[in-house]
């Protein structure tokens, strides 16, 4: 009876843990050419639960295959950095100190958890769960 138990036991654990639902490992879909194709504009900027999407209306980006980064808007350029790290797992992102005097591109400096980059969009998490930002650009 024991030795039936802890074989029954021993079942339920290996089942356990291979039907676990844990995503955290996931791997994220990446085609890490599809930001230098075209041009792109934030339509998701949300900090620590605040939508701040508007702070970009107007912006068009544009990141080329050299690693440099564009902002537009009208006839003002922004200059910055951009790269995928060699895991495919973090979209850096520069344009700057983050300081009231560099709003709100400065905002989007940082190195964000990719989620996903497809051919039209790219979903970014803030590598700091605490700071709870979340960024989504779409391809015009």
């Amino acid at each position: 009876m024991k030795r039936s138990s802890w074989l029954l036991a021993m079942l339920l654990s290996a089942c356990m843990l291979s039907c676990s639902n844990d995503d955290k490992n996931a791997t994220p879909t990446v085609d890490t050419g599809a930001p230098t194709t075209g041009t792109w504009r934030v339509t998701l900027f949300s900090e620590r639960g605040n939508n701040e999407t508007s702070d970009f209306n107007g912006y068009i980006f544009t990141f080329d295959s050299n690693g440099a980064a564009l902002a537009s808007l009208s006839s003002t350029n922004r200059h910055g950095t951009w790269s995928i790290n060699s895991s495919a797992t973090e979209f850096n992102l520069d344009f700057g100190a983050k300081s009231d005097a560099n709003k709100p591109l400065g905002e989007l400096t940082d190195d964000w958890k990719i989620i996903s980059i497809t051919s039209t969009e790219i979903k970014l998490k803030d590598d700091n769960d605490a700071s709870d930002e979340f960024l989504t650009f779409n391809q015009n």
